[in-house]
Parts: structure tokens; sequence; C-alpha cells
């Protein structure tokens, strides 16, 4: 067996070992992430007032056991600043303004998934005669009664602070006359940075009957009004009589004197406009500073070089200038005496 032949077997059974650690890497992989999830995580139903609907929900088990569970339904509200849902069991604990959980009904509320199999079902919306028109917020969630890894879900939004349940969420739109009320209840930066960029934290309070999904724009500009830095805020869902924090940074390292931070966005079915604007001012003080004692020092070393070099020189030409002329005139005289 040749050299060439050797490498050769060498490399393929190289490259069978980190095949076979791969695939045993990705059957860890596998087995950790977590078998259920729901679809639609979430969806978006506008209904007339005494009028009826339906909305049909899938929960998935990708492991390899069948799991079973309960089927409830709740209303969930969102009452923190970071947009995460928190489901409301107790129908005390949320206002009717936005409770809805009554209104839906589902044909069962204990399930088993089999094994890499699913379950559908379809949850009936009934809206009151009489109901507010605006937004109701439910949701329709499973929780496992047998022993599983947790469960996960398959946005952001669908999370329920409980592990082990995963839940559908359902925007209801009751039609009818409704409000559109937002304010930007905070629009602030410290006012004085030594450096960008800028940071500026936004908050948007909805007072409206539904939720807003606000698309905004930070401008900065200088002194003399150009723009000098731009940024989108993000597109996140405010629920009524909840505020939602923004962080957002603008402009570069280095800048020099006031600017002015401009905040404009608009939301809802009719444009409505959110406005505010402050002002910051940016100057670097350690290498300014830096800047002035260098100069100072080099001033005062072109001083004392002039003082001690330049005079000095210009001195000494003067007294030589007086000497010549002095001895010019004793020439002078001594002439005259001869």
């Amino acid at each position: 067996m040749n050299m060439k032949m050797r490498k050769f077997i060498k490399f393929i059974i190289f490259i069978i070992i980190i095949t076979i650690i791969t695939l045993r890497f990705g059957q860890v992989s596998a087995q950790s992430v977590l078998p259920l999830t729901v679809a639609p995580a979430r969806q978006e139903i506008a209904i007339n007032p005494g009028e009826g609907s339906a909305v049909n929900i899938r929960f998935y088990n990708f492991s390899e056991a069948p799991v079973s569970g309960i089927v409830r339904i709740a209303d969930f509200i969102v009452d923190n600043s970071q947009g995460a849902p928190r489901i409301v069991e107790d129908i005390n604990q949320l206002s009717p303004r936005f409770s809805a959980q009554t209104w839906l009904s589902i044909p069962y509320d204990q399930i088993t998934i089999a094994a890499s199999d699913k379950v559908s079902l379809q949850a009936k919306i009934n809206v009151p005669v009489d109901v507010r028109p605006g937004g109701r917020y439910v949701a329709v969630y499973f929780e496992p009664t047998t022993s599983i890894p947790q469960a996960i879900g398959a946005e952001k939004e669908a999370g329920t602070g409980v592990t082990s349940r995963i839940a559908s969420l359902i925007y209801i739109k009751v039609a009818g006359p409704t409000s559109e009320k937002a304010l930007v209840s905070r629009f602030f930066t410290p006012g004085f940075f030594e450096y960008g960029p800028v940071k500026i934290d936004t908050q948007i309070l909805n007072r409206g009957d539904y939720h807003i999904r606000p698309r905004g724009v930070i401008t900065m500009s200088n002194f003399f009004g150009s723009p000098v830095d731009q940024t989108n805020i993000r597109e996140e869902n405010i629920f009524p009589d909840v505020v939602r924090n923004y962080e957002n940074s603008l402009g570069k390292k280095w800048l020099m004197g006031k600017y002015k931070l401009n905040f404009s966005a608009s939301y809802g079915e009719s444009g409505q406009v959110l406005e505010a604007f402050t002002y910051v001012w940016v100057f670097p003080w350690r290498v300014a500073l830096a800047v002035i004692l260098t100069i100072i020092i080099l001033a005062l070393i072109i001083s004392n070089f002039y003082k001690n070099v330049v005079v000095k020189e210009t001195n000494l030409e003067e007294e030589l200038k007086k000497e010549q002329e002095e001895i010019e005139k004793l020439k002078t005289q001594l002439r005259k005496r001869g």
C-alpha cells in the first residue's frame, strides 16, 4: 500500500468519525428541542356585536410518546412594558372591558396527542348583542398532565409564563366606533453626553379601546437643523392601558455641540400622530481639556523659546551695533587728532 492510498484511507476514516459525531450531536440537540407547539400562535378576528364565528387551533406533539392534558379558555393581558402576555384564569382579575373568555366554547376539554401527531379543535365565538366595541383578548391553551419536557411557543407573544402550557392567542375586535388614543408618556435622554452614540428612552401609552402598532422614527439634528442620524422604533403591539418601552441609540462616537432629538410616529386605522422632542449636549470634555492643555504647554514652550533665543539674539545684535558705532566714533576722533 503506497503513501497516497494510506493518506486517502485516513481521510475517509476522519470524515466518518466527524459524521458520526455530528449525527450524535444532532440527535442530542433534537432531543433537547421541546416537543410541543401550537398553530397559529396568534390570530386576529373582527366580529359584529350579536354575531358568531369560529377559529381553528392545532396542537402538535413532536415527541416519541403520546401526551395527554387539558384544554382551557382564559383571558390574557399584557401588563408589562416588554409585551409578554399573561394568562388570567380568574375572570374577576380582569376588567370586563377586555374579557372574552365567556364568549368562547370548545368541543372538549381533555385531549391526547399521539406521538409525532397533532390534534385540531375549533373554538366557537358568540358575541353578545350589547357588547362594547373594541378589543378583547383571549387564549386557548393546552396544559399537559403527563410528564414531558417543557413546551415551546411558536412566537414570543405566545409565551404565557407557565413552562408547560402552550397557548394560541386570539385578538377579537368587536366592530363599532372605538377610541384610538395614545400618547408619548416618556421621551428622555440625559442632558449631556461626553461621547456618542446618544441613548434615548421612549414610552408610548395606549389609552384606546384596541391594541395599536405604532410606526415611528427618531431623528437627530445638529445646531443648524441638518439631520445627523435617524433610526426607526421597532414595530410591536401595545395593548390598551399598557405602556411599551423603546430603547434607541443615535449618532456616532465623535459628536460636539447641541443636538435636537425629534420623535414622530403614526398609529391606528385613522393614522393618528405621536410627536415629541428633546435636546442634548455632546462634548468630549476630556479630549478637549487635553487639547487645551497641550496648546497651553506648546504656547509656553514657544514663548520661552522666543524669550531665550530670539530676544537674546536681538539684544546681542543691538549691543554689537552699538559697539560698532562706538568704534566708528573712536576711529573718527583718532583721524581728526592725526
